[in-house]
């Protein structure tokens, strides 16, 4: 299995999603024309054993058996893959927790991490790197040594630059670029190319032209927000377009029922206010 073989796979079972005239939402609470869930996989199980064939023959090729004693995986959606590679190579399996749990066995690591152990994490997306330089330092954290991350799919949005930072070699199936959009992304190709070239240029540009966005994409009942996701795109994702785009966020708001909607925009600076004390 190529490259290709995997990109085709990944769209055969739903994994991805182009769109950039509505672009999705990212947990960093930035915007993008692609969105990949390779979770997708665990419902077409040929796609997935063929896509986790690769994965194994990709670890044995470039970081060998030897290389490492165990496998981890980040709580959830890496134990798709993770815990079958260690299954198929024969290696303890240990879960890496998003957060310490302060009942039951406690802690971030499930499993019997040894320290000293040489741990190889297997992931299915490597991303802005925030999450997986997380589960590295967890891991070293219990005297652990992370050498090696494998993913399936690497969206070339700098995690591999953070994580090899960490002196953590990175060995990915697939990657967004040119090419990967040719196969999979037939009609949009160029413009999320664009994107790819400059993922913050192209948000910003988008904002600019359809801050409408952010609205469509906050919901307000009784004059109370319920779905902040929209404003936190604005307020997380690109905090330096608030004052920009806020005469007409605030003006939507307004006509959807909120009041002092710039309170929304700019917590820090009323709370601030309203703490100060008169003389």
């Amino acid at each position: 299995m190529t490259g290709r073989s995997v990109a085709l796979s990944l769209r055969e079972a739903g994994c991805l999603r182009f769109d950039a005239a509505e672009p999705f939402i990212y947990a960093s609470r930035k915007i993008g024309p692609v969105y990949v869930d390779v979770r997708q996989l665990s419902s077409r199980p040929e796609g997935w054993s063929l896509v986790l064939d690769e994965l194994q023959r990709t670890i044995e090729r470039e970081v060998g058996r030897d290389a490492f004693d165990a496998v981890s995986g980040g709580e959830v959606a890496d134990l798709i893959f993770s815990i079958p590679v260690a299954l198929r190579l024969g290696k303890p399996h240990i879960v890496v927790r998003k957060k310490e749990k302060g009942y039951g066995v406690g802690g971030r690591l499930v499993g019997r991490p040894v320290a000293g152990q040489r741990v190889l994490h297997v992931a299915d997306l490597v991303t802005t790197g925030e999450s997986a330089v997380d589960w590295v330092r967890a891991l070293r954290g219990s005297e652990m040594a992370v050498e090696h991350y494998a993913a399936v799919f690497d969206r070339m949005q700098g995690g591999g630059d953070r994580l090899r930072q960490e002196g953590v070699a990175v060995h990915s199936l697939a990657r967004l670029d040119r090419d990967f959009l040719e196969l999979a992304a037939a009609g949009q190709a160029d413009s999320i190319a664009e994107y790819l070239r400059d993922p913050e240029g192209w948000a910003r540009r988008f904002l600019r032209r359809d801050p409408g966005f952010v609205l469509r994409h906050t919901d307000v009942s009784g004059g109370q927000v319920v779905r902040p996701e929209g404003l936190q795109v604005l307020t997380e994702g690109y905090p330096a377009l608030v004052g920009e785009l806020e005469g007409a966020v605030c003006e939507g708001l307004g006509r959807m029922g909120v009041e002092e909607p710039a309170r929304l925009l700019r917590p820090a600076q009323y709370e601030a206010s309203d703490q100060e004390t008169p003389f």
